[in-house]
C-alpha cells in the first residue's frame, strides 16, 4: 500500500532533504535511505520501482489465493502447510536462498 505526500517547495532544513531525495529518486533512478537517529527510517525510491514491488506482491497474492481456493476446492481441510504452497508454485524451499542462481 503506498500514500501520496505532496512535496513542498525547497526551503532551508528538512524540508530540502526530502525534495532532493525524491530529486535523485526521480532524475537518477536513485534509491534514497532516510536515517533518524542513525537508524533507517524510510526510503525514497524511483516509481518505477514501487510499480514493480507492487506487481509482484499482487502477483504472489494472487498465486497465493489460486492455490489456496484449489486446495479447498479439492476438499482439503482449511489452512494449507507452507510445503504445499511452495511445492505447487515450484519453490524448493531446501535450496539455499544465497546461493547464486
Amino acid at each position: 500500500m503506498s500514500s501520496v505526500l505532496p512535496l513542498p517547495l525547497p526551503t532551508e532544513g528538512p524540508a530540502d532533504r526530502l525534495t532532493e531525495a525524491a530529486a535523485r529518486a526521480e532524475r537518477d533512478k536513485e534509491r534514497v535511505v532516510l536515517i533518524r537517529d542513525g537508524k533507517p527510517v524510510a526510503a525514497v525510491v524511483p516509481i518505477e520501482d514501487l510499480e514493480a514491488l507492487e506487481a509482484e506482491d499482487e502477483y504472489w497474492s494472487r498465486a497465493a489465493d489460486e492455490t489456496i481456493g484449489e486446495w479447498e476446492a479439492a476438499g482439503r481441510p482449511a489452512g494449507i502447510p507452507i510445503e504445499g504452497i511452495a511445492r505447487h508454485l515450484g519453490i524448493d524451499l531446501a535450496a539455499d536462498p544465497d546461493a547464486a542462481p
